[in-house]
């Protein structure tokens, strides 16, 4: 999946743009070279800035970067974020222009979104990695071997690695938590956004007044989304240093 630069730099209507403005500035009049090369930089902004290209490259291009089970969560995100563009995109001046914070809003949600299921590939690869070494089986037998000794030094070292390994298992276990609530988080989020969608799909039946008084209390549940993100993203980023 080509990104959104690349799609503009290959768009035959840019290329068109640069060829006729190196073409102007050789046969006519040298000033028509950069004043071309102004008008192509513009049409490249246009095409990279297309939003409905972006969702579709975040879609395809950030799922690849993701492990397997965030892939279909965040995947399902970016499909809804990409069914609201569709019906903003559908709606008159007004109304599109009142919900222009939310889109906004939403985009940033997905953004955080990435980030998170992107922080939770080390803290998986982690647990993933441990879950070949039996713990359990560690710690049982330093605990039944402790009835033997009579040696203090001996029993104090075993006793400190006993802790240890109940400090590893105690790790993994909120590690595996926090995957599991990142993972349940996620996946609600599509949920949110399809629930969204319907809002905005009766709100433009009501008319563009009542969008407007509408915008702030949707604007807000969206950064509180965000927020329980944000939250998510520090935990993971916490577990990920110490892993």
């Amino acid at each position: 999946m080509r990104s959104p630069l690349a799609v503009a730099l290959s768009n035959s209507t840019s290329l068109a743009i640069l060829g006729l403005s190196i073409l102007a500035g050789l046969m006519a009049a040298w000033w028509l070279m950069p004043l071309g090369l102004i008008f192509w930089g513009i049409s490249l902004a246009a095409i990279a800035g297309n939003k409905a290209l972006r969702i579709n490259y975040n879609m395809q291009a950030g799922t690849q970067t993701l492990s397997a089970r965030f892939q279909t969560p965040y995947a399902n995100v970016v499909r809804a974020q990409a069914r609201i563009f569709n019906l903003l995109s559908s709606l008159s001046g007004r109304t599109r222009r009142a919900l222009g914070p939310v889109q906004d809003e939403i985009e940033a949600l997905v953004n955080h979104t990435y980030v998170v299921c992107q922080r939770m590939t080390a803290p998986e690869n982690y647990l993933k990695i441990s879950q070949n070494t039996d713990y359990e089986g560690q710690r049982a037998l330093l605990v039944l071997s402790l009835g033997g000794i009579t040696d203090p030094i001996v029993k104090r070292e075993k006793q400190d690695a006993i802790k240890a390994l109940e400090a590893r298992l105690e790790e993994l276990k909120q590690i595996d938590a926090m995957l599991d609530q990142a993972e349940t988080t996620v996946s609600g989020l599509s949920a949110t956004m399809e629930s969204l969608l319907a809002t905005i799909m009766s709100l433009q039946i009501r008319g563009p007044q009542d969008v407007e008084k509408e915008v702030p209390a949707l604007v807000q549940n969206i950064r509180q989304q965000i927020e329980e993100l944000k939250e998510l993203e520090n935990r993971a980023g916490g577990q990920a240093r110490q892993a």
